[in-house]
């Protein structure tokens, strides 16, 4: 029995899991495939907040390379594009649904939110700020993000089954405690605006997800070039908080989550229902976790975190003689 499946079977008989699907590589090579409980390479996730590289990052880096906006945009006195990007706004978790904010108006809505800490001081992870962003993107593209990501994201890698608003209700593992709510987005700001925001709402799988990684192993093509990509994969908040790339995060020495798996400078995002996905373009490593944990720990998202570790540690072993 590899370390992998050690680890995912104690998951499962503690009852921290009941669905699990990982796909490691190198370049073209697949080092692991691994399905347990309710999962295929086909079967769909809510991403959470993998959404936010999946796709207001890759929507803002084509914006970017078109000069349709710039990192130093403002947006109001203080904020720029840059800000959201690097989750340096200065406001942190925030409840939109308010009486009055609508998908039209809630960029408007959290431009009037005061900041928690100084624009620009440090990092304080932002939904929020991808919210607006995105409503950004809608306006620069005269297009709904929904329609923006299949267009510019989707149909090029041909990520056939991923999208916001899924209409299968099958071969989908449901991120809700209720199965009523099976195929509904988790995020309950996202699920407010309709369940299209630039924070959360997208769902994927596996076999979609390696295409994804793929253009990140090839630095941006065929979304742009090499040069955006090389930008956006950068430490843009040293001596901060947390290292945060343009959209991205980096991973650096103090990041856990990867555990041994992604070195330094390794790119990627976790979402709050489990997820994770993560690629170093300099060796070619690219790796995605895709769970249902959250379900079966709401209130103790510390132990998501610590499943993600666990099983990132136990692939860093299996695949040392082939990496």
């Amino acid at each position: 029995m590899s370390y992998l499946e050690h680890t995912a079977e104690a998951l499962f008989q503690e009852g921290r899991l009941q669905s699990l699907a990982v796909r490691v590589g190198c370049g073209d090579r697949v080092m692991i495939d691994y399905y347990k409980g309710a999962a295929d390479a086909a079967t769909l996730f809510d991403m959470a907040s993998v959404t936010k590289i999946l796709s207001v990052t890759q929507l803002a880096l084509i914006a970017l390379e078109r000069r349709l906006i710039t990192l130093d945009q403002p947006l109001s006195e203080t904020l720029t594009v840059r800000h959201l990007l690097t989750h340096t706004m200065g406001v942190g978790h925030r409840n939109l649904c308010q009486p009055g904010v609508t998908y039209e108006n809630v960029g408007d809505y959290i431009l009037s939110l005061p900041p928690e800490i100084p624009v620009g001081s440090d990092v304080l992870y932002s939904c929020p700020a991808f919210i607006l962003l995105g409503k950004l993107l809608e306006k620069v593209f005269g297009r709904r993000l929904d329609a923006l990501f299949t267009e510019y994201v989707a149909a090029p890698l041909a990520m056939t089954r991923t999208g916001f608003l899924p209409a299968e209700r099958q071969n989908i593992v449901n991120a809700n405690s209720s199965e009523e709510e099976k195929g509904l987005v988790n995020d309950y700001n996202c699920r407010f605006l309709g369940g299209v925001a630039g924070n959360a709402g997208i769902f994927s799988c596996v076999e979609d997800l390696e295409k994804f990684c793929k253009m990140l192993l090839r630095r941006g093509e065929p979304l742009y070039s090499e040069a955006t990509f090389l930008q956006a994969a950068q430490n843009h908040t040293p001596g901060m908080s947390e290292a945060r790339g343009l959209g991205y995060l980096y991973v650096d020495a103090r990041y856990p989550q990867t555990g041994t798996l992604f070195p330094v400078g390794s790119i990627g995002q976790c979402g709050h229902t489990g997820q994770m996905l993560f690629t170093d373009y300099r060796t070619g490593l690219y790796g995605i976790i895709l769970t249902d944990a959250t379900r079966y720990a709401p209130k103790q998202y510390h132990l998501v975190k610590e499943m993600r570790q666990e099983l990132c540690n136990a692939i860093s072993i299996d695949i040392a003689p082939e990496a």
